[in-house]
């Protein structure tokens, strides 16, 4: 899901702390901590930190206003905490080189700060480090080129004029997108290209799959959609070439699969995603399912080193497919989302809720490596 949020007013530079460009973990190395306020001014004003794996703490003493905290590399964010209430705490890690950084805190006077980071740290990965890497990068380009697959189906049906079939299509086509969102939303405007919703980017910018949801769905046609579908096309072709050769670190992959169940809470299993098909439930499992896949990346990692953690995550994964599966009409269908009652929508809440939290450790336990 597109978030507007900060991203429209740099320029589309959206999320992905999945992704820390450039920034390799240097093997075995120790990771400092740097604590961050922020208030309804904003972000601090400036920072100075250490090159090399760091985790931030990120606190909030205001009145909520503000409660995000990113840090950009030019036009990409390379790391990030949402959602941070008033009086408490959430951290991220990653590793970052010496250079001259911007964090942005969305809402605030001083919604931009300045980051400098000195010294020098060692770039090469461990060899548990680059077998994370490369597990992860392999399940990247299998999703993309499953997106670009189904997501052709999906609009030779809109092309067709065959309605029913392209609703039938429709869900299906996002799941790959749904698994590695945090990635796609780190390539400029990309992802509001092909992810935005109704009032995330001006009227006439609209488009992608949400554009075309709407038309089917609000509509009934599929009239007048074809500059639409060919655009999205492109749109997904493109993201399977940027994934290829996308940098990725162990700490930034774990921390993807946060920013994924992020997803599901602020957007699934709020109803929010899917205003007009209302498969929000096949969305929100495919994000578990990608944030399944990230934690598998650094698993091995993880295990030498709190394997009482794995064990938790494990057994709270479970517990996630448990609580979808009484929703579930087919292998990869569910309800429609106005089917839920308020006590089904607060029971996957809080399944999700009881992952999130050990989730959330595992980024400062494998940054490093």
């Amino acid at each position: 899901m597109f978030r507007t949020t900060g991203r429209a007013l740099l320029g589309a530079a959206v999320s992905g702390v999945v992704l820390a460009a450039g920034l390799a973990a240097p093997a075995g190395a120790k990771s400092s901590t740097v604590k961050v306020e922020i208030n309804d001014d904003g972000c601090p004003a400036k920072l100075s930190i250490k090159a090399g794996p760091t985790n931030f703490k990120v606190s909030n003493t205001g009145s909520g206003d503000v409660s995000e905290f990113e840090v950009l590399s030019g036009d990409r964010i390379v790391g990030e905490v949402e959602n941070v209430a008033p009086g408490l705490n959430k951290e991220f890690s990653l590793t970052l080189k010496a250079g001259n950084y911007t964090t942005y805190c969305p809402g605030g006077s001083r919604d931009k700060g300045k980051l400098v980071v000195k010294g020098t740290a060692d770039t090469k990965l461990s060899a548990d480090g680059q077998a994370a890497v490369d597990q992860y990068r392999q399940y990247l380009e299998a999703q993309t080129a499953e997106l670009v697959t189904t997501t052709k189906a999906f609009t030779d049906a809109v092309d067709s004029g065959n309605l029913d079939q392209a609703k039938a299509l429709y869900a299906p086509s996002r799941i790959a997108y749904e698994r590695i969102e945090p990635v796609a939303e780190t390539f400029g405007d990309l992802d509001p290209k092909i992810d935005a919703r109704e009032g995330d980017v001006p009227k006439k910018e609209w488009g992608g799959y949400h554009y075309i949801e709407q038309k089917l769905w609000v509509d009934g046609t599929t009239d007048g959609l074809s500059d639409s579908t060919e655009e999205l096309n492109e749109n997904v072709e493109t993201l399977q070439n940027l994934v290829k050769d996308v940098e990725l670190q162990p700490a930034g992959i774990a921390n993807g699969a946060v920013e994924l169940l992020n997803e599901v809470s602020k957007s699934k299993i709020t109803g929010e995603e899917e205003r007009y098909s209302r498969t929000d439930l096949v969305d929100f499992e495919a994000n578990v399912q990608g944030a399944e896949a990230a934690y598998d990346a650094v698993k091995p990692i993880l295990e030498k080193k709190n394997a009482a953690l794995v064990t938790e995550l494990d057994a709270n994964f479970a517990a996630v497919y448990a609580a979808l599966q009484p929703y579930k009409t087919g292998d990869t269908t569910y309800v429609a989302y106005t089917d839920l009652t308020k006590a089904d929508t607060k029971k996957l809440s809080q399944a999700i809720d009881s992952l999130a939290e050990p989730l959330s450790k595992v980024s400062k336990q494998v940054v490093g490596s």
